[in-house]
C-alpha cells in the first residue's frame, strides 16, 4: 500500500501542476501543447514496440536481451524524431495555427532524451521492487513539476511548459543511470525474440491511442485553439480517476499478474479483488465529478475555464465504463490475447467514426464527447465477453459481483448531490457540503448492502483486511512507548 501511496502523491504533484498552469496560463497556451503532444503521441505509438513490456514477460532475461530493448528503444526515439521533423508543418496546417510547428519539433527533442533512460529501470517492476521504481517516478514528477512552474512563471506562455518537459526529462535520464547499477550497450542480438512479442502489442497499442485520444484529435480538427486546449483540460481532469488512481495500481498489478498466469483460478481471483476496488474508488469519484463540475471549475481554474464544465461531465461518464475494463485488459495481455484486445479496441474506434460520419455536418466539441461515450456503451461488453471466453474459471456473475454495490451507493450519493445543490450557500461552503454529503452517502449504502449480503470478498473487506492489520502495529508501538516511559 506505501508503493501505490507514493505513487498516488507522485500523479497528485501531475494534478497540481495542470491546475497551476491553468491558473497561470489561458486556453490558447493549452491548445498548441494539447494539438503538439496528440501528434508526437501518435508517431511514437505507431512506433512503439513495447519493449518494457517484453522485459517484463521474459523469464530470467540475459544483459544482451536488456542491451537489445534499449538499443530498439533508442532506434524507435530516432525513427520518431524524424518523422515529426517532417509532419510537423502539416499538422499546423490541420489544425490551422503555425505555433504548433515548432512546438512539435521542441517535443521531438525530449522523445530522443527520454529513449536514453537507463533500461535498467525496468528491473524494478520486473522484480517487484515497487519502493525503489516509485521513489524514481516521484523524483521526475518533483524536478518536471518545479522546472515546469518556475520556467512557465517566467516565460507566461505555453513554452515555459515546452522548456520544463525537455529538462524534467534530461534530469529524470540522467538520475536513471544514479539509481540502477546496469550500463546498456548498443546490441540487437535478440531484436527478432523482443520483435516477435513486441508486434501485437504495437496495433494494440496504436488502437489504443486512437481509443483515448481520436476524441481530441477530432475536436482540434473542428474547433478554435482555445476550445481544444479547454476540452483537452477537461479530458485530463475527467481522466483522473483512470490515469492517476487506476494507472498506480495496475502497474503495480501487472507483474503479480505475469506471475499468477499459470493459476486461472489464482488470477481470476486476483482480477475480481482488483476489480472491486478499482470500480469503487473509480465510479464515486466520475459520478462526483459529473455532479460538482460547476462549482469545482470556477473555484478551481478560474472563471475563464467555465465553458469546460459540459465536457467534463460527459467524458466523466465516459470513464466510468473505461474504469470497468482497466483490470480485465491487462489480464488478457498476461494471458496472450494482445490480438483480441485490439481487435476489441479496433471495434470502438470503428464504431466511433461511424458516429463521426453520420454527424459530420454538425461536429462541435461537445457532440464529438457525446458520441465518444454512446460509442463507448456499445462495445462495452466487448472485451468482456473475450475474457469470458479466454479465461474459463471467470463468470459473468463475478464480473458483476463487484459493480452492484458501487453502483447502488453512486445512484444515493447522486440523488443525494442533487438535493444538497438546491441549497442556498456561498461556492466554497457549498462546494464543501457536497463533497461530505457525497462520501458519507455513498460509503454508507456500499457498506450496508456489504452487510446486508453477508459480508462477501471484496472492495470492502480489503480494506478492513488493511485497516485490521495496521491496529497490531499501531498497538505495539504504543506498548514499546509505554515501556519505554516506564524504564524511564
Amino acid at each position: 500500500m506505501s508503493t501505490v501511496a507514493m505513487r498516488w502523491i507522485d500523479r497528485a504533484i501531475g494534478v497540481v501542476s495542470t491546475l497551476v498552469l491553468a491558473r497561470l496560463l489561458v486556453p490558447d497556451d493549452f491548445g498548441i501543447v494539447a494539438m503538439a503532444s496528440l501528434v508526437v503521441a501518435f508517431v511514437d505509438t505507431v512506433f512503439d514496440i513495447g519493449v518494457n513490456v517484453a522485459l517484463v514477460q521474459r523469464k530470467n532475461p540475459s544483459q544482451a536481451y536488456y542491451n537489445t530493448a534499449w538499443t530498439m528503444r533508442i532506434l524507435q526515439a530516432c525513427c520518431v524524431a524524424t518523422l515529426l521533423a517532417v509532419v510537423a508543418p502539416f499538422a499546423a496546417d490541420y489544425y490551422r495555427d503555425p505555433r504548433v510547428t515548432a512546438a512539435i519539433w521542441m517535443m521531438a527533442s525530449s522523445v530522443l532524451i527520454l529513449a536514453c533512460e537507463n533500461i535498467g529501470i525496468v528491473s524494478f517492476q520486473k522484480e517487484l521492487n515497487f519502493a525503489a521504481e516509485a521513489r524514481f517516478l516521484l523524483f521526475k514528477r518533483l524536478v518536471g513539476f518545479t522546472v515546469t512552474i518556475v520556467l512557465t512563471l517566467i516565460l507566461r506562455d505555453y513554452w515555459g511548459m515546452l522548456f520544463g518537459a525537455l529538462c524534467g526529462r534530461l534530469i529524470g535520464t540522467l538520475r536513471s543511470y544514479q539509481v540502477h547499477p546496469m550500463r546498456p550497450r548498443f546490441a540487437l542480438s535478440e531484436f527478432r525474440d523482443i520483435f516477435s512479442i513486441s508486434v501485437w502489442l504495437m496495433v494494440k497499442n496504436i488502437s489504443q491511442y486512437l481509443d483515448r485520444n481520436l476524441h481530441v484529435v477530432v475536436v482540434g480538427g473542428v474547433s478554435k485553439t482555445a476550445v481544444t486546449g479547454g476540452y483537452t483540460l477537461a479530458n485530463e481532469v475527467s481522466d483522473i480517476p483512470g490515469t492517476d488512481l487506476l494507472a498506480p495500481i495496475n502497474r503495480v498489478l501487472f507483474p503479480v499478474f505475469v506471475r499468477a498466469r499459470d493459476d486461472l483460478r489464482e488470477l481470476t481471483r486476483l482480477l475480481v479483488q482488483a476489480q472491486s476496488v478499482q470500480v469503487a474508488i473509480v465510479f464515486p469519484i466520475c459520478i462526483g465529478f459529473v455532479m460538482t463540475a460547476a462549482d469545482v471549475v470556477p473555484l478551481a481554474l478560474g472563471a475563464k475555464w467555465t465553458f469546460i464544465v459540459p465536457f467534463i461531465q460527459v467524458l466523466a461518464l465516459s470513464n466510468i465504463i473505461l474504469s470497468i475494463n482497466s483490470s480485465a485488459n491487462y489480464v488478457l495481455t498476461v494471458i496472450g490475447k494482445v490480438r483480441l484486445l485490439a481487435v476489441s479496441s479496433w471495434t470502438q474506434i470503428g464504431v466511433f467514426c461511424i458516429g463521426l460520419l453520420l454527424f459530420h455536418s454538425q461536429l462541435e466539441a461537445q457532440l464529438v464527447a457525446q458520441i465518444r461515450l454512446v460509442a463507448i456503451v456499445l462495445t462495452f461488453g466487448v472485451s468482456f465477453y473475450i475474457l469470458l471466453k479466454h479465461l474459463p474459471t471467470m463468470s459473468v456473475g463475478l464480473l458483476l459481483k463487484g459493480v452492484a454495490r458501487p453502483t447502488l451507493g453512486c445512484a444515493a450519493m447522486a440523488l443525494a448531490l442533487s438535493a444538497t445543490g438546491r441549497l442556498a450557500l456561498p461556492p466554497w461552503p457549498m462546494l464543501a457540503l457536497k463533497v461530505a454529503v457525497g462520501g458519507v452517502v455513498y460509503c454508507g449504502v456500499v457498506w450496508l448492502l456489504w452487510l446486508a449480503v453477508g459480508r462477501p470478498e471484496g472492495a470492502e473487506s480489503y480494506v478492513l483486511s488493511k485497516i485490521r492489520r495496521r491496529k497490531p502495529h499501531a498497538a505495539a508501538a504504543a506498548t514499546g512507548k509505554a515501556g519505554g516511559a516506564a524504564a524511564d
